[in-house]
């Protein structure tokens, strides 16, 4: 009965609109968008490595070896598993060129691959042509950078250990660059016969032997490999698959994303200190209605519960802009975005950053709203018309400070749940609270100073 009585109430106030109410809903909708899109950026990103995971990784499984090709043995357990094998020598190696006399030198990373390379993708390259002629007989192609600061064109020759090579087209783009981790120079790809005069293989030499593989059709890529793990446990034979075909790249993106999302729920407390500010004023303006309630006879809880559903109300309302933000900013910067980003992303509507950032929007309004809420219970009829500012005690019940704490707590666990690195989160949490410390600090000061600085004036 309380409640309806409650809700018939706040219906009615509700009717006069929004005035006062514009900074709550600008804060909260604004920080609920920026948690929103950068999850579903993050999403995006996620989706588009999952979609392309056997490109970008080269095959839909990889067997690296390390300082070694593989054994018979080994290399007929992968072609008999496999509808195609491809084989790629990756190591690091001097570029040398020949210029007035003077030899200049440069780092690369060195791709030497078979006929079957690239199992998927294209390579593009600069003037277009196919890769296999590109690197016909002692043809090779390297990325510009490479090109442009040891001053090579295409038709030039370089020195690659004790073998000359020709640049046969500038190196625009290969499909499992992402997938590739860490090189220390830029890339320079060319056909593994074609490496044998260099002596770069001689042994000592740090190279890995990478076979990617392209399975049949209804594979099941994990218990392959649980089989290769047990077949060549023993041999130093790493595993990688299309599941997660750029780990570096995924971590990348994860650790990016939820540094942003602290980022944005930061931008969210600071938010909601705007929103606890719109919500006291609120409250300090319904004085005369709060007691014209009790005079009727209303209790503390029902009219804790009439503001309490106005400012969820609210919230609702502010949630719910910022998810429509949230989830339209990513698909009109989708184009400009996927032009930028080295890997694919599939940018659509993704519910779970949507319904995260709702969670955040939801505990952040509580956190923020139930305290000054809970000072209309402290309202006496009495003392409101004897004092129309309506002043009580600055700290509510202790069950509101306990649900306060709570709030805190759950805002903080949820932060830290979510994001994948909860030391991060709760530092950042421990910062937020102490900005948040220092303001109210800051602005008890200034309480003072202006309560002193009116004393002064009144004795003069």
């Amino acid at each position: 009965m309380k409640l309806a009585v409650a809700a018939r109430i706040a219906r009615r106030e509700l009717r006069g609109g929004l005035r006062g109410f514009y900074v709550f809903l600008a804060c909260l909708a604004l920080g609920v968008a920026a948690i929103a899109a950068v999850g579903s950026v993050r999403e995006s990103i996620e989706a588009g490595l999952t979609r392309e995971g056997a490109a970008l990784l080269g095959g839909d499984a990889e067997m690296t070896l390390t300082y070694r090709f593989a054994s018979d043995e080994e290399r007929a357990w992968m072609e008999g598993v496999s509808e195609a094998l491809s084989e790629v020598v990756d190591f690091r190696s001097m570029v040398a060129v020949r210029h007035d006399g003077e030899t200049e030198r440069g780092l690369t990373q060195v791709k030497a691959v078979d006929d079957a390379y690239p199992l998927y993708g294209q390579v593009a390259l600069d003037p277009p042509m196919p890769l296999d002629r590109a690197i016909a007989g002692n043809g090779a192609v390297m990325e510009r950078v490479l090109a442009d600061r040891l001053g090579l064109e295409p038709g030039d020759s370089f020195r690659l250990g004790t073998a000359d090579y020709t640049l046969s087209a500038v190196l625009l783009r290969e499909p499992d660059g992402a997938g590739a981790g860490f090189g220390l120079g830029p890339r320079l790809i060319l056909r593994k016969a074609a490496l044998e005069p260099s002596g770069l293989l001689a042994p000592g030499t740090l190279y890995e032997v990478k076979y990617r593989l392209k399975l049949p059709p209804g594979h099941d890529i994990a218990a392959l490999e649980r089989a290769a793990e047990s077949r060549f446990a023993d041999r130093g034979v790493r595993w990688r698959d299309a599941r997660n075909g750029a780990p570096g790249m995924t971590r990348f993106v994860d650790r990016m994303a939820s540094f942003l999302v602290l980022v944005g729920l930061a931008g969210l407390a600071v938010g909601g200190v705007g929103v606890s500010a719109a919500v006291r004023a609120y409250i300090d303006g319904k004085t005369e209605v709060v007691a014209i309630l009790k005079t009727l006879g209303a209790e503390g809880s029902t009219i804790l519960a009439v503001y309490l559903m106005q400012i969820g109300a609210l919230a609702g309302l502010g949630i719910a802009i910022g998810l429509g933000l949230g989830a339209l900013l990513p698909l009109a910067a989708g184009p400009f975005l996927a032009a930028q980003l080295p890997v694919p992303a599939e940018f659509t509507v993704h519910a779970g950053p949507l319904a995260e950032a709702a969670l955040y929007g939801v505990l952040t309004a509580l956190l923020f709203t139930l305290w000054p809420l809970a000072r209309t219970e402290e309202m006496r009829a009495a003392a409101l018309f004897r004092d129309a500012s309506g002043r009580v005690r600055a700290w509510p019940r202790l069950r509101y400070v306990a649900a306060t704490l709570g709030l805190a707590a759950a805002l903080i666990g949820t932060a830290a749940w979510f994001s994948g690195v909860p030391k991060l989160a709760f530092w950042a949490a421990a910062g937020i609270l102490g900005a948040l410390g220092l303001l109210v600090l800051a602005a008890a000061g200034l309480r003072r100073i202006a309560r002193a600085a009116a004393r002064a004036r009144a004795l003069d």
